[in-house]
C-alpha cells in the first residue's frame, strides 16, 4: 500500500473518547491478569492482543481507503454529469408547468 495513504490515515484518524476508554480498561485488566497468569500464557495473551490491535488497525485503513474509493466514484459520476444551471432548471420547470416540453 502506498505510503501517502497510510499517511493520510494516521493524519485522519483520531481515537475517541470511547476508543480511549476501552483502551484503558483493557490496560487495567491486562494489569490484574499480569499477577494471575503463568508466563507461558501471558505470552499467548499478549500475541494475541497484538494481532487484535493489528487486525484493528488493518480494518481501519480498510475503512479509510473505502471511503476514498467512494469519494472518488461520486466525483467521477459527477464528472459525467452535465454541468449544474439554476436558470436552465428554473426554465425547465417554467415549460412542464406551462404544459411545453
Amino acid at each position: 500500500m502506498p505510503e501517502y495513504l497510510r499517511a493520510l490515515h494516521e493524519r485522519f484518524s483520531k481515537a475517541s473518547p470511547e476508543a480511549i476508554r476501552i483502551q484503558r480498561e483493557r490496560d487495567r485488566i491486562l494489569a490484574r491478569l499480569r499477577g494471575q497468569l503463568g508466563k507461558s500464557q501471558r505470552i499467548l495473551l499478549l500475541h494475541l492482543l497484538d494481532l487484535e490491535d493489528d487486525l484493528r488497525d488493518q480494518t481501519s485503513l480498510d475503512s479509510f481507503l473505502a471511503g476514498i474509493r467512494l469519494a472518488r466514484g461520486i466525483e467521477q459520476e459527477l464528472d459525467d454529469l452535465p454541468p449544474y444551471s439554476f436558470d436552465g432548471e428554473n426554465e425547465e420547470q417554467a415549460r412542464k408547468r406551462n404544459g411545453g416540453d
